[in-house]
C-alpha cells in the first residue's frame, strides 16, 4: 500500500514540475544556439519601472521610426493613398545591424519569414503605419517659432510603430530588479540569444560596461 502510495506521489510531483522543466530545458536550448544580440534600451524614469520582482525593459528596437518595410501586407495600397495604419497582432521580422559599438539597432522590417540575407528578430506589432515614399511620417518640434517641419519616408516604404519581442520583463532575485531600476537606462544593454526562427531570449545584462546578471542555463 505505502509503495503504490508513493508511485502515486512521485507520479503527481512529475506531472507538478514537468511544465517547468521543459521550459527550462527549451530556454537553455535557444540560449546555447541563438546568435548573440545586444540590444539598447530606452531612456526612463526608473521610478515608473518597479513591479514586484521584474524589470519592464523598452527598447529602443521597439519604437520603430522610418525603418524600410521589405515587404508591404496586401490590404495596404499606397499606390492611392500616402499611409496604411495596420492591425495590431501582427508578426514583424526586424533586420538587425550592428554598430560600432556593438549595439544591434533596426534596419528594416518584414512582414513575412525572414530570409537568408541577415539576422533578424521576431517580434509582434502593437501599432504601426506604413508610408509610401515622400509621404511625412511625423513633425519635428520647431525651436526658433518658425512652424516645424515633416520628416518625410526616405525609403520606397517606411514603418513606424510599437513592436513587442517577448523579452520585455527581466526576472531577477528579491531586490535585484530594483536595483536595475535605479540605474541610469544609458548605462543598460541588454545580451539577447536570437535562434533561427527569429525567437529572441534574454542571455543576460550589462551596466556601463559590467556584467549585471546572467541568465541561468541547464548545461
Amino acid at each position: 500500500m505505502k509503495g503504490l502510495l508513493g508511485l502515486a506521489f512521485a507520479g503527481l510531483l512529475a506531472i507538478q514540475v514537468s511544465p517547468s522543466v521543459i521550459l527550462a530545458w527549451q530556454q537553455t536550448q535557444r540560449l546555447n544556439d541563438g546568435r548573440a544580440v545586444r540590444l539598447a534600451v530606452e531612456t526612463r524614469d526608473p521610478r515608473d519601472l518597479l513591479r514586484g520582482e521584474y524589470s519592464v525593459l523598452a527598447y529602443e528596437i521597439g519604437r520603430l521610426q522610418g525603418v524600410g518595410a521589405g515587404t508591404t501586407p496586401m490590404a495596404c495600397d499606397l499606390e492611392a493613398r500616402e499611409s496604411c495604419r495596420l492591425d495590431a497582432g501582427r508578426d514583424v521580422y526586424v533586420r538587425l545591424s550592428v554598430d560600432a559599438d556593438g549595439v544591434h539597432r533596426a534596419e528594416e522590417a518584414r512582414f513575412a519569414g525572414p530570409a537568408e540575407d541577415g539576422l533578424f528578430i521576431k517580434g509582434r506589432l502593437a501599432s504601426g503605419t506604413l508610408v509610401r515614399q515622400g509621404a511625412p511620417l511625423s513633425v519635428r518640434a520647431s525651436t526658433n517659432g518658425q512652424p516645424a517641419e515633416p520628416t518625410t519616408c526616405n525609403r520606397p516604404v517606411c514603418l513606424t510603430g510599437v513592436v513587442t519581442y517577448g523579452i520585455e520583463r527581466w526576472y531577477g532575485a528579491q531586490g535585484v530588479p530594483g536595483k536595475l531600476d535605479r540605474t541610469a537606462r544609458k548605462d543598460v544593454l541588454v545580451d539577447v540569444r536570437v535562434v533561427s526562427d527569429g525567437t529572441a531570449v534574454i542571455d543576460g545584462i550589462t551596466v556601463a560596461g559590467k556584467t549585471f546578471a546572467r541568465t541561468a542555463r541547464l548545461w
